[in-house]
């Protein structure tokens, strides 16, 4: 499934463990906050539980959050782009084949 992930951190060094997070899931940084990317429900809980971790600090305040919304397909064909183009294609899980000799 197709997600957002928008994220507003106070604390710069738990900000770039999320962001590290988001691309270690093969999420892409849309906005400087705002990842987009194909995930299971699986890897989306995984990812959830690790950002959990990462907030679990004395940095933490309580204006820190992170939202994770999954976008259906027939949603996601009803978006409406302003500005740069979006193409949902771009983000999408790509398969790999893997020749070995």
């Amino acid at each position: 499934m197709f997600l957002w992930l928008v994220y507003d951190i106070t604390s710069n060094i738990l900000r770039n463990r999320i962001s590290e997070k988001c691309l270690d899931f093969g999420l892409y940084r849309f906005q400087k906050s705002v990842f987009f990317g194909e995930l299971d429900q699986e890897n989306m809980n995984l990812l959830s539980e690790e950002i959990k971790q990462v907030l679990d600090h004395k940095e933490k305040t309580d204006e820190d959050s992170v939202l994770i919304s999954p976008v259906c397909t027939a949603c996601l064909e009803k978006r409406l782009v302003i500005g740069k183009n979006f193409d949902p294609g771009t983000y999408a899980e790509k398969e790999c084949l893997f020749i070995a000799k």
